[in-house]
Formats: C-alpha cells, sequence, structure tokens
C-alpha cells in the first residue's frame, strides 16, 4: 500500500506553524513580565531589605532600612545569634508552634464537619447557610476581633452571662483575659470563626466531587456512613485537605490583628506569638534589627510549609 504524498504547500505550511510555535515560546514570559515586575518592587526588594537589615548593626535608634551600607556596618549572623541564644524567642516560637496546631486542627475539623452538613440539608438550606458563611468570610477581622471581645467581657459580656445560668456554674465578673491561656483560647475561637468559610466551602465542593456510584456501591457492600466517608469520601477530600491544611498553618501561624486588637494594643508577654514578638521587637521597641532577624527567622519556618506546599501541588498535578 503505497503512502498519498502530502503536498509541498502543507509541508511549508506545517513547517511555519511549527516554527512560529518556537518563536511564540517567549511570549508567556513577556505577557507575566509586568506583574513580575510588581511582584519584585512590593515583595522581593523589600525581602532583600528586610534580610539587610537583620545583617547590620542598630544605630542609636536609627531606621537602617534605607541607609546605605556604609551607614550602619555589617556585623554578620550576630543579630541572628543573639536571638537564637535567648530563651524567650523559644517560649514565643513554641506557644505559635502550639497555637498554630490547635487552630489548624479545631478550624479542619469544624470545617469539614460544616462541609457535610451542607452536602446533607436541603437546597434551600444549604444556600442560606453559604450566604452566612460568605457574610462572616466578609467581616473584616478587626470587627469579628471586637465582637468576640465584648461577647467575652467580664462586665457585660454574653458568654459569662450564659454560663452563669448553668447550675453549679459562677461565672459572674469572670476575666478571660486574665489568663494568657484562657484569652489564647477566645483568640483561637475568632480565627477559627474566620477560616469556617472557605474550608467549609471548599471541602463541601470537594464532596460533591466523589463519584456517586462508588458511594452506592459501598453501600451495597453493607458499609455504613461513617465506614463509607471513611474509605471513599477522605481519600477524595485528602488532596484538598492537605493543601487547606497548608494553607492554614500559613495563614495561623502569622496570626496578628486578633491579638492585638483583643489586647487593645498592648499584648503581654503571655499573648505574644512571633508576629507579635516580631513587632514588639521592631517597630514597638526601636530595635528594628531584632525585629528584622525575627522576621527572616519566621519567613524560614514558614519558608518549610511552603516547599511541602508546592511540592503537594506538583504531586496532584502529575496525578492528573
Amino acid at each position: 500500500m503505497t503512502e498519498t504524498p502530502v503536498p509541498a504547500p502543507l509541508i511549508g505550511r506545517r513547517s511555519r506553524r511549527r516554527s512560529g510555535g518556537h518563536r511564540s515560546g517567549g511570549l508567556p514570559y513577556l505577557l507575566i513580565l509586568p506583574a513580575s515586575l510588581v511582584l519584585a518592587a512590593v515583595a522581593a526588594w523589600p525581602l532583600v531589605k528586610i534580610i539587610q537589615l537583620s545583617l547590620q548593626k542598630q544605630q542609636s535608634g536609627k531606621f537602617a532600612l534605607f541607609h546605605s551600607g556604609g551607614a550602619t556596618p555589617f556585623v554578620g549572623l550576630k543579630n541572628f545569634t543573639g536571638v537564637l541564644s535567648d530563651s524567650t524567642f523559644w517560649t514565643v516560637l513554641t506557644r505559635t508552634v502550639v497555637f498554630t496546631a490547635i487552630n489548624v486542627v479545631l478550624s479542619l475539623l469544624v470545617g469539614l464537619a460544616m462541609a457535610i452538613l451542607l452536602n446533607r440539608v436541603s437546597t434551600w438550606a444549604r444556600l442560606v447557610l453559604t450566604g452566612v458563611l460568605l457574610f462572616v468570610w466578609a467581616v473584616p477581622s478587626t470587627v469579628s476581633t471586637q465582637v468576640f471581645y465584648w461577647m467575652f467581657s467580664s462586665q457585660y459580656g454574653a458568654a459569662n452571662y450564659v454560663l452563669n445560668a448553668i447550675p453549679g456554674v459562677h461565672m459572674q465578673g469572670h476575666d478571660w483575659f486574665a489568663d494568657p491561656h484562657q484569652g489564647l483560647a477566645v483568640v483561637t475561637a475568632v480565627v477559627i470563626w474566620g477560616a469556617i468559610p472557605l474550608l467549609a466551602i471548599s471541602l463541601h465542593a470537594g464532596i460533591t466531587q466523589v463519584p456517586k456510584e462508588i458511594l452506592e456501591a459501598a453501600r451495597v457492600d453493607g458499609a455504613g456512613a461513617w465506614q463509607a466517608f471513611r474509605s471513599v469520601t477522605l481519600p477524595f477530600l485528602t488532596p484538598l485537605l492537605v493543601i487547606l491544611t497548608t494553607l492554614s498553618v500559613i495563614w495561623d501561624f502569622g496570626v496578628f490583628n486578633q491579638i492585638w486588637f483583643m489586647r487593645d494594643g498592648h499584648p503581654e508577654p503571655g499573648y505574644q506569638t512571633l508576629g507579635i514578638y516580631m513587632y514588639s521587637q521592631g517597630v514597638g521597641s526601636s530595635h528594628y534589627n531584632l525585629g528584622a532577624t525575627v522576621g527572616v527567622l519566621m519567613m524560614l519556618c514558614l519558608l518549610v510549609v511552603m516547599v511541602f506546599y508546592i511540592k503537594q501541588l506538583f504531586r496532584i498535578g502529575d496525578a492528573e
């Protein structure tokens, strides 16, 4: 069987298309160049200056971020050595890790429970709940923090009033913020309140993508609701849970507004997380080099999480 020859004009046309495709290989990079320049201006350059500031010596309270290298001499890793040898830093870091872990776990559990609820209620109830979640998401963190502060106020808080109505419980005039553990528990409630909408809606979208045929087959095989969720739904949600967990760690690790406004701009030592500690060391105490050093260490901690997040994104992309 003879092969039909391809006309010369078609061959030329195909070759021109291929060569044109190669020539347009730099077009995507050209298109993202404006956005890259903006990111470099608003993120990369300040990051470089912060790292430079962390390697310099403090000069009589001057803000050395925009000074030349000669005005503020470099001291190498001396600032990092000083911060890492300070027991306060390790106490704050431990508190931040524990605080982040509690927030992430509780946020994901509540968000997953809300997602399951959205999947089981009627259509009108789902629309109402979704609207409420979007409203919660739209409320600024400063506003929600003040609302929770009023709810847990020792004088007129609704939390003390409700708990005091329980027989055997005496919460009249109880100060939730006298003990940093109880105060951070209130902050945790604010953080979870703000995280639920995104987690619930995202996880509900993931649940709707689980093939119904597989769920029906599991029920035919005698699997109960919990067994079907554990063996069928949860494996499908695992990639999404990994991404949401990583993002939640990044967000909760840098919590600042909720603690700062809950303590009226003067957080006690027991309330200090890394974000608060960095601000108090830098701007609050005019030790900008130490604040920049804490900021760099904080970024290094988050860099580990970001590397894990990027790996998971590539793994999910390869699986698809």
